[in-house]
């Protein structure tokens, strides 16, 4: 394992490797591709393990989408009402794309940038059975998880092999990817909201 992240002492990779997961886990829950790419790539240079990243991402979005699902599923009204102030989307037909794919709609909305954790809430309102749902939805959580986190991982080694010696400029990199998705996510958001008002 590398002994620092261009930094004396160790001080980041001490501090990776101690509150890495637990920022992957809360990261995940915002924006989770750009920080599993991120942390593929650390992993690919030693400071995480890439199965441990993986399953982390994969329980924090699992988590998300469970919670989404059960709310709309049993406090239905309430959501909606909620939904129709904050969230500028054609609800009728989302529920009507979720409910003409049925299961495949599950792995589909996870790649749906913006519109997973709504997906799981769509899939609620339509009343989806609970195992069905929890079920796929856990599949579908680790395939995500994996192809992000070993698409960052392979990026690293792709990354090294055209420039050489990376060392320094690791924690840059991974840090710059994980803005660069957070930029992404605000444009987006930023645009959702004046398109609603």
């Amino acid at each position: 394992m590398p002994t620092s992240i261009y930094c004396p002492g160790g001080f980041l990779e001490e501090l990776i490797s101690r509150y890495g997961y637990i920022a992957i886990f809360i990261l995940t829950f915002v924006e989770g591709e750009s920080v599993l790419i991120a942390a593929g790539f650390l992993a690919y240079n030693g400071y995480l393990n890439t199965h441990a990243v993986a399953l982390v991402s994969a329980a924090a979005s699992y988590i998300g989408h469970g919670a989404f699902f059960l709310i709309a599923l049993y406090r239905r009204e309430p959501f909606l009402k909620l939904a129709k102030k904050v969230i500028n989307v054609n609800l009728p037909k989302f529920e009507s794309f979720m409910g003409k794919y049925g299961i495949a709609s599950i792995f589909i909305s996870q790649w749906l940038y913006g519109f997973r954790l709504l997906s799981a809430a769509i899939l609620g309102l339509a009343r989806m059975g609970t195992k069905k749902y929890f079920t796929f939805q856990l599949i579908s959580c680790l395939i995500w998880a994996y192809i992000c986190t070993f698409g960052g991982y392979f990026f690293g080694a792709t990354l090294k092999n055209a420039l050489g010696n990376i060392k320094k400029y690791e924690f840059h990199i991974a840090l710059g990817i994980v803005v660069a998705g957070f930029i992404i996510w605000f444009i987006r958001y930023v645009r959702r909201m004046k398109r609603k008002n």
